[in-house]
């Protein structure tokens, strides 16, 4: 361990600490905090970010517990869109878009994550009366259907709140609650899960600024200071999901680091979302257009597994399903 030289003689009140050793060590240091009156925080931290996550996530969704017991929790994408990048028009089609779903649910999907609106760089801003027209149907009859959680993937208060009462129980917002007045409000309200997302401006304008002093600093900066803003709001800590916004507002070097330092985003102390499918920069980073893009997104998907995200948003939950048993079968292995 290493303080300033100072702390010994009792002439600086404050220092940093670095802390060296193996695992052993760490976890004999965690033990010995938790003794110490007012150190239990400080244990508690530091296991969260040098540990790999447990196993399991808790959560409460519209004041509902609900528990997942393998990690990463898969979030299935049902984009009821003209212009995604991916698979934009394929589900405009209420009966498609169920059909989709109940795959989803079938090959893997834990929450299956519905949106009406692109937010692909440059996509162009829908009514709000059209983007309820796309989900409500969906979301009302897939709520009737499975019991799997359904997150509505929106920035409006409005879209939202019909979504809720139609049956999701999550918002998976990609302005971090900054978009709509009322998004914060409504999210108290109703006690439902909280996705927080990194994003510069807008899908129209995102990809014009990608240069930061320190992407993974500043991100995390960011989503720190939205997590505290939510949580004095009256949102309860176990509703919140922070996602670094792989893919908005970032370059494709951006996108490598943020996923490189994932695990230091568990420091948050909240869920970790990790959203990476048939982005560009994994077509990038191949040479690959967007079709040939799976075996990218699943090499990042095992990343993320092993570094410590809790939750994986992907198109393909057959895929990230065999990823993950075939991580978790590697780390038990004797």
């Amino acid at each position: 361990m290493a303080v300033h030289r100072h702390v010994i003689s009792g002439k600086t009140e404050t220092s940093d600490c670095v802390i060296m050793g193996d695992l052993r060590h760490f976890r004999l240091l965690i033990e010995k905090l938790r003794l110490q009156p007012g150190l239990e925080p400080l244990a508690e931290s530091i296991r969260i970010q040098v540990f790999p996550a447990q196993g399991t996530l808790e959560m409460s969704l519209c004041r509902t517990p609900s528990t997942w017991t393998e990690l990463p929790v898969i979030m299935g994408i049902l984009n009821v869109t003209p212009d995604s990048f991916s698979d934009g028009g394929r589900y405009l089609d209420p009966e498609a878009a169920l059909n989709h779903a109940l795959d989803m649910v079938r090959h893997g999907a834990e929450i299956i994550d519905v949106g009406g609106e692109s937010s692909r760089p440059g996509a162009q801003a829908v009514p709000p009366g059209e983007e309820m027209r796309r989900v409500i149907p969906v979301i009302e009859q897939l709520a009737r259907a499975v019991s799997t959680p359904i997150s509505i993937d929106t920035t409006r208060a409005d879209v939202a709140r019909e979504a809720l009462k139609a049956g999701a129980t999550m918002i998976n917002d990609i302005t971090a609650l900054r978009g709509d007045p009322a998004m914060m409000d409504l999210a108290r309200e109703s006690g439902c899960g909280v996705v927080l997302m990194h994003m510069r401006g807008d899908p129209r304008t995102m990809q014009s600024d990608t240069a930061y002093q320190d992407v993974v600093s500043d991100i995390y900066a960011f989503l720190d200071e939205r997590i505290e803003v939510c949580l004095d709001a009256g949102i309860a800590p176990d509703s919140i999901i922070a996602d670094p916004g792989i893919g908005f507002g970032k370059d494709v070097r951006g996108n490598l680091r943020l996923l490189r330092q994932i695990s230091e985003f568990r420091s948050l102390q909240v869920p970790i979302l990790v959203g990476h499918s048939r982005k560009s920069f994994i077509s990038k980073v191949l040479g690959e257009g967007v079709d040939h893009s799976d075996e990218g997104t699943d090499a990042v998907t095992a990343w993320a597994a092993v570094n410590g995200a809790d939750l994986v948003r992907v198109h393909d939950c057959l895929r990230a399903r065999r990823v993950r048993s075939m991580i978790r079968s590697i780390e038990v292995a004797t």
